[in-house]
């Protein structure tokens, strides 16, 4: 992987292929690496980023700057030093919140926007309460102690009976991560703002994807995102929260039907 420094944060991400620019934002706890079936499905045509976010992953756990505006800023931060600017941006759960917040703040760095089982709307104050417990377990030093409970809330249950391995070796990329940078990102995630009431500012092609099986984020917040984006249509696939892991096959067929779609158009509005 890659390394550069954007808004104060050294960030690793992977580039393969040429083409039009497309963006993968990933969803918490995982990163850059689990959009390699998306990837692989479109370099052909597209020139894939996809970056692991502030925090997470193999990228730098600072002591502060989560706030999703701020990443938002990261990610326009790597969009001109890349010099890919304005590209496609695929974002998934916090991914797609980053997106959104990106397409509001720089709608010049947006061609198009894949928004896949996020939300515009705060956290939902129970999960926020259990969400807490977690991560004080885990500011304890005790991040083993979660880890049983992820692959449930993220994972469709035929895709974790399927593939045992696959599981495994995220929940070890999880033990090698910085719990802090985890534990400051889920805060962040979890205090973000309503932005329903501006999703109109984005003018961009947008199809919403959401899993039906999606335990952290209901359907419904896609049908508010679905009409609060001018033009934005709901897209719905089998599996679980994790939709580009889970359920990889229909969501690279889905994203790569769209962006070649929309390939050629023009860029984003001024």
């Amino acid at each position: 992987m890659a390394t550069l420094v954007s808004n104060g944060v050294r960030l690793r991400y992977i580039r393969e292929g040429s083409g039009e620019p497309v963006v993968f934002l990933h969803g918490y706890l995982f990163g850059a690496a689990w959009w390699r079936p998306q990837i692989d499905a479109i370099k052909d045509r597209f020139d894939t980023v996809a970056v692991d976010l502030r925090g997470q992953m193999q990228s730098e756990t600072t002591d502060d700057g989560y706030d999703l505006w701020n990443q938002a800023e990261d990610v326009h931060g790597l969009l001109q030093q890349l010099g890919i600017a304005p590209a496609h941006v695929v974002g998934l759960s916090m991914g797609g919140m980053i997106a959104m917040r990106l397409a509001v703040s720089h709608p010049e760095d947006v061609r198009s926007l894949v928004l896949m089982d996020t939300s515009a709307r705060p956290e939902d104050p129970e999960k926020v309460e259990r969400y807490e417990g977690m991560r004080q377990v885990v500011e304890a030093g005790n991040l083993e102690a979660t880890l049983p409970a992820l692959p449930g809330i993220f994972l469709a249950d035929d895709f974790i009976q399927a593939n045992p391995a696959t599981v495994e070796g995220w929940l070890g990329a999880l033990r090698e991560s910085n719990p802090l940078g985890l534990v400051r990102t889920s805060r962040a995630i979890d205090s973000r703002d309503d932005i329903s009431a501006r999703l109109g500012e984005i003018q961009t092609p947008t199809p919403v994807i959401h899993a039906l099986e999606d335990v952290p984020i209901p359907m419904e917040e896609a049908e508010v995102i679905e009409r609060g984006i001018p033009g934005a249509r709901l897209e719905t696939v089998t599996g679980g929260h994790q939709s580009n892991v889970d359920r990889a096959e229909d969501t690279c067929q889905l994203i790569r039907d769209f962006l070649e779609a929309v390939s050629g158009r023009s860029s984003a509005p001024a």
